[in-house]
């Protein structure tokens, strides 16, 4: 039960930073018909591949970006961070990201939106 609020966290919170920035949009395949459920798709299936580069690839960046993350006093977290949406980007899910920045502010806001929700969400 806890892996399904943390990934419909998860999705909700992608679905903020695309409404909230331009940078940052959805374009999700034809699994249906119906195109919001497309979106509700593409949203779910992007915060289960998100979770799993968190789980994977996210450790390795923090461990070899320790250096840097240790003379911003942590601040490039949010970098790696925005990396992770970068390669999400990468994968075939359609979700787009237009650039670097984008993808730090989208980190941003994923960050804050999820914070939020969590504190709201049992479990």
């Amino acid at each position: 039960m806890g892996f399904i609020l943390r990934m419909v966290v998860t999705a909700a919170s992608l679905g903020v930073a695309d409404y909230l920035l331009e940078g940052i949009h959805f374009d999700p395949p034809a699994y249906t018909a119906d195109a919001q459920t497309n979106y509700l798709l593409a949203l779910a299936i992007a915060a289960i591949v998100l979770g799993v580069l968190n789980a994977i690839v996210r450790p390795v960046l923090l461990l070899l970006s320790m250096p840097i993350t240790c003379m911003t006093l942590g601040l490039f977290v949010l970098v790696v961070n925005g990396l992770m949406l970068l390669i999400l980007s990468w994968l075939p899910l359609g979700f787009r990201v237009s650039d670097i920045f984008a993808a730090i502010v989208a980190a941003l806001i994923v960050w804050v939106v999820s914070f939020f929700l969590n504190r709201v969400v049992p479990g």
